[in-house]
């Protein structure tokens, strides 16, 4: 059995401490976060593409930089009101952006809210089935938008609020995607 419990905030505390130190933080990406995120400050267009550019660790090529031209840019006057706003209402904020990737949607509501919204991709998904002994081969990363939706909100968030404790979602996120690509890369990982 590969099951990692979590029974007070200070087990998932160790977990955030020993698996941040092998996050990347030297990545040529990395400054984007930082300098972009714009905590209390309106985003740019440039912002927006720089965050994307750090979620994707690369340059984001002509047709993925044109999705966010042509979905995102649209609305930055609404993801800047979002900034501001006690909480977003997630249908407007899922119908406003249904055109947009699950996992990019995902994204975009962190940067607007980064200390509600958990980052979400490959890597987290990995950590968080290995944490819960649940079979990857079963329960893959989700290939429908809808199924991503509903992991995000009916899983990841509700888990990540109960033991996160004291941590920025970054931290915990550095934590979890260190952990999944350890995973990734040796599924055969036991603790």
């Amino acid at each position: 059995m590969n099951l990692i419990t979590f029974t007070q905030t200070e087990d998932f505390s160790q977990f955030v401490e020993v698996w941040s130190q092998f996050y990347d933080y030297n990545s040529p990406w990395e400054p984007n976060y930082n300098k972009h995120i714009k905590i209390g400050k309106p985003f740019t267009h440039n912002d927006i593409i720089k965050l994307f550019e750090w979620e994707n660790q690369a340059g984001l090529g002509r047709i993925r930089a044109g999705a966010i031209k042509d979905k995102i840019y649209p609305e930055i006057d609404y993801v800047n009101d979002m900034k501001f706003e006690e909480s977003i209402d997630i249908n407007e904020y899922n119908n406003k952006f249904i055109t947009v990737p699950a996992v990019s949607r995902t994204f975009l509501l962190h940067i607007i809210k980064p200390e509600v919204y958990p980052l979400y991709d490959l890597n987290v998904h990995i950590a968080y089935n290995f944490i819960h002994d649940i079979d990857s081969k079963l329960h893959p990363f989700p290939v429908r938008p809808e199924d991503k939706i509903k992991f995000y909100f009916r899983k990841l968030m509700p888990f990540i609020e109960s033991v996160r404790g004291n941590y920025s979602l970054k931290k915990v996120d550095e934590a979890l995607n260190s952990f999944g690509q350890l995973i990734k890369r040796n599924p055969k990982f036991k603790i």
